[in-house]
């Protein structure tokens, strides 16, 4: 017995996939509707405390990492730096987000932060695959 595509739909969202619908394919004729599974990913939230003054601190990224996010939880300038000698750094300053969109790196194995106060909270938000 064939199933409807309506059917198929009510199937993926019971078992709890997200399904976009109605989606044209160009180079097919309009009455072709692909549908595509998105996965859900497990998010999780880290802090690191940067304990000394002006000390840099590793916070190391997982391979299996769809998105990241690091943010100063205070109200704290952070400096960051992709590299373990940290010659080249960069400030985050106070409220800003530095994510894997706008990383020129996405794909790291770790990232380096520093705060010239002690006791700031870094907050790190990870998007396992």
């Amino acid at each position: 017995m064939k199933q409807s595509y309506a059917h198929d739909i009510f199937l993926a969202e019971e078992i709890g996939l997200s399904v976009a619908r109605n989606i044209k394919i160009p180079s097919q004729p309009e009455t072709v509707i692909r549908t595509e599974e998105v996965r859900p990913m497990t998010a999780s939230i880290i802090n690191h405390n940067l304990h000394d003054a002006n000390k840099w601190y590793e916070i190391k990224l997982s391979r299996n990492l769809r998105n990241w996010q690091i943010r100063c939880r205070s109200n704290q300038n952070i400096c960051y730096s992709y590299s373990p000698t940290h010659q080249n750094y960069f400030t985050l300053s106070s409220g800003d987000v530095l994510s894997s969109d706008t990383s020129p790196n996405a794909d790291l194995n770790a990232i380096y932060v520093m705060c010239e106060t002690a006791g700031v909270i870094v907050e790190v938000e990870v998007w396992e695959k």
